[in-house]
């Protein structure tokens, strides 16, 4: 598919913007509506949203290019008052990217109407008018009102995955072929599930639930994607960039964690350790050019999260002027956390072994500024929501030429437990 504009047409009206301060705590997950139309959750800081007053869809190689321009165009005539001024205040923007340039799924880029935040210490109230002044409701309540959110669990889910453990261990064996062939150094293949219910499957209650399940994780909606990434691809503020690598994973029977024998093992295991520093060079050699002073946080430490360790690494940088952080995410997509190594030859292995497009999965998501600071996490730990009664969850592991293919399917079943259990209703041990 050519690069190309998808919505030309987009609304070229003048954006009024309007950011008042709320004067008491507010817990956002207390306030998720239920026509959300984006949310970025972590730590019960970040933003819900309902409505859209701008979007722009893009596709092709140069799909992140075409909308950050669309954005800088609506940002130089946007008339932004905003009276708190912190992170995701004023005018921002969402976004959730397709991971290959031939997707068919369109990538997004949108402005809400309404936006209810929460950033240290600070909550706040975002309105958006388009070609005219906002009208301010007489209290935010009245856009973002108490919803509870059902605890009772769903009905019995159907749940079916594309391939059976036996298919599913044999194409992890094709691509460990692939690669001790040569033809690559690691290839990051993944399983994706499909759970139907009678049941409504609401994004409002999903995010929720991920968000009380997993506060470390970064818990993302937009358009048809709901999720708890553990992995920030790019965050940048103030001309830094940081982000977060992981790479090299360990299920972990009933959510609990590993012992620190086996934990010690894990931390100097050369599978392990070969899958990671994959990750960390593609991070490293893909800034080079956008930003200076790149710096490594020592040896790979384990970030724990329920039932799934990872062998995580932080790098930081100082980015070069006008560089915005949707930049950053364009030229680090795909990572080796994601694709393999080398990138083009571990693509064209993805391609002929995991044959359906991976739409939203393992791509960018996340938000940016007028000024082009913001975060994009690798959307992970997700579901393509497809009606209001299926979804399809996606998830994998890196394979290096050591890699076995029944700890593989071990490990990609174990990254679909979140979803799962947001899905379900169930909470981690």
């Amino acid at each position: 598919m050519s690069a190309q504009l998808l919505t030309p047409d987009a609304p070229a009206a003048m954006l009024f913007v309007r950011t008042q301060r709320i004067e008491e705590p507010v817990d956002l997950l207390e306030h998720v509506p239920a026509d959300l139309s984006g949310a970025w959750i972590r730590h019960s800081q970040g933003f819900v949203a309902r409505g859209t007053a701008w979007s722009v869809q893009t596709a092709g190689p140069h799909r992140f290019a075409a909308a950050s321009a669309a954005f800088r165009e609506l940002v130089a005539d946007a008339r932004v008052d905003d009276e708190v001024r912190v992170r995701t205040s004023g005018l921002i923007s969402l976004g959730s990217f397709s991971y290959a340039d031939s997707s068919a799924r369109p990538s997004t880029l949108m402005v809400p109407r309404a936006l209810l935040g929460v950033h240290d210490g600070e909550t706040f109230l975002t309105v958006v008018g388009v070609g005219e002044e906002p009208e301010l409701p007489a209290s935010w309540r009245d856009l973002f009102p108490s919803g509870p959110v059902p605890e009772a669990p769903l009905d019995e889910l159907d749940v079916e995955a594309d391939h059976t453990p036996d298919e599913y261990q044999s194409l992890v064996q094709d691509a460990v072929a692939e690669i001790r062939a040569g033809r690559a150094a690691k290839v990051v293949l993944s399983e994706r599930t499909t759970v139907r219910s009678e049941g409504a499957l609401e994004p409002a209650v999903m995010l929720t639930r991920l968000a009380r399940a997993y506060p470390s994780t970064w818990v993302y909606h937009l358009q048809d994607i709901v999720g708890a990434s553990p992995e920030m691809l790019a965050q940048t503020e103030d001309g830094r960039v940081f982000s977060r690598v992981l790479a090299g994973s360990r299920p972990v029977a009933d959510d609990g964690e590993l012992d620190e024998i086996d934990r010690r093992a894990f931390r100097t295991d050369a599978k392990e350790l070969s899958e990671h520093a994959f990750a960390v060079d593609s991070v490293v050699e893909r800034l080079a050019g956008l930003a200076e002073e790149i710096e490594v946080s020592g040896d790979p430490f384990v970030l724990r999260l329920p039932g799934l360790e990872h062998l995580a690494s932080d790098v930081s940088a100082r980015l070069r002027e006008g560089t915005t952080s949707l930049d950053v995410a364009s030229r680090l997509h795909p990572s080796a956390a994601v694709s393999g190594t080398p990138r083009e030859e571990a693509d064209e292995i993805i391609a002929r072994l995991e044959p359906q497009d991976r739409g939203g999965y393992a791509s960018p998501v996340g938000w940016m500024d007028s000024r082009g600071d913001g975060q994009w996490a690798i959307a992970l730990r997700m579901a393509h929501l497809v009606d209001g009664h299926t979804v399809v969850m996606q998830a994998g592991g890196g394979l290096v030429a050591a890699s076995d293919p029944v700890s593989e399917h071990a490990e990609a079943l174990a990254k679909c437990r979140p979803m799962l259990r947001a899905l379900r209703g169930d909470q981690p041990a």
